[in-house]
C-alpha cells in the first residue's frame, strides 16, 4: 500500500483509504478502544478481525480506514440494502447488521451506515467527516439513492426529564437541543425520520436512536444503482491535515 504517513518536510496528515483485510486486527483494537470493550469479550458487540475481513469481502467499495502513519485511527463500515423511507426499520442496531456479519444486499439501492468511529486520541479533528465524505463519494459513484443509518441519541439522557424522544429529536432539528451525534450528522445533510427504542445499550441515550436519511443529489433514476465499480477503477484516497481537537458543546451544570 502507498505510504500512509508523512514524509520529511510534509505537513502531518490523516489519510483515509479503502479498508484492507490485513489491517483487520488494528481495526478491531481501535473499535475496542473507542467503546472501551474488548472485542474478545462475549456479547461485546465489537467487530472481530474476522468480521472486519468479511465486511470488506462483501462490499469493498463501502469500507474505509483512517491512518496516521501506520496507525489505524478511524474506521467506517457500510453495507447495501433496500429501504423504504415511508416504512423505516425500527429495530436494534445489532439486529439490523446481522450481529456484525452484515445483512448485505449486493444490488441494494441504499447504503446503510453500519459503523463509524474515531480513536479517542483523534476525535474532534475532522476525521469522521472525511470518512463520511468517502461514503458519499461511493454512493454517488454507484448511483445509489442515498444513505440511511441509525443515529444514537448521545445527549438525550440530559433532556429526558423534559422531552420524549420524539420531542427531543424535533428539538434537535429546530436547534433547541444539541446532540453530540445527531446534530453533527445533520450538518452532513442527514435528516431524522423516526425514533428507534432499544437501539443500543448506552446510558447517555437511554437506548434511543433515530433513523436518519441522506438523499444522493446526483442520483439518476433512469440508470439504476450500479452493482460495483469497474475492476480497473483506481482507489481513491483522502488527506486531512492533522489539527488540534475542537471543543464540543456540553450541557452546563
Amino acid at each position: 500500500m502507498d505510504s500512509r504517513g508523512t514524509g520529511e518536510g510534509m505537513v502531518e496528515s490523516i489519510l483515509v483509504l479503502p479498508s484492507d483485510p490485513k489491517d483487520a486486527g488494528q481495526m478491531a483494537e481501535t473499535m475496542s478502544a473507542v467503546y472501551e470493550v474488548d472485542w474478545r469479550e462475549a456479547d461485546a458487540q465489537i467487530f472481530s478481525p474476522e468480521q472486519f475481513r468479511h465486511q470488506i469481502s462483501l462490499f469493498p467499495e463501502g469500507q474505509f480506514t483512517a491512518f496516521h502513519g501506520e496507525r489505524v485511527v478511524g474506521v467506517t463500515v457500510s453495507m447495501r440494502m433496500n429501504f423504504d423511507p415511508t416504512n423505516p426499520f425500527i429495530e436494534p442496531w445489532w439486529e439490523t447488521i446481522g450481529g456484525g456479519w452484515l445483512k448485505h444486499i449486493p444490488d441494494g439501492e441504499w447504503m446503510y451506515g453500519v459503523e463509524s468511529h474515531v480513536h479517542p486520541d483523534y476525535q474532534g479533528r475532522g476525521v469522521g467527516g472525511v470518512m463520511m465524505e468517502a461514503r458519499f463519494d461511493t454512493a454517488k459513484r454507484l448511483n445509489m439513492r442515498g444513505m440511511v443509518a441509525g443515529s444514537t441519541l448521545l445527549s438525550y439522557a440530559f433532556h429526558a426529564d423534559e422531552a420524549t424522544p420524539e420531542q427531543y429529536v424535533r428539538g434537535v432539528v429546530e436547534g433547541r437541543y444539541f446532540d453530540q451525534n445527531l446534530s453533527k450528522q445533520m450538518k452532513k445533510g442527514f435528516m431524522p425520520i423516526a425514533v428507534i427504542p432499544n437501539y443500543v445499550t448506552d446510558p447517555t441515550s437511554l437506548g434511543w436512536g433515530a433513523v436518519i436519511v441522506w438523499h444522493n443529489p446526483d442520483y439518476d433514476p433512469s440508470a439504476g444503482a450500479r452493482a460495483s465499480l469497474p475492476a480497473d477503477t483506481p482507489p481513491r484516497r483522502w488527506a486531512l491535515p492533522l489539527r488540534e481537537a475542537r471543543a464540543v458543546p456540553v450541557k452546563s451544570s
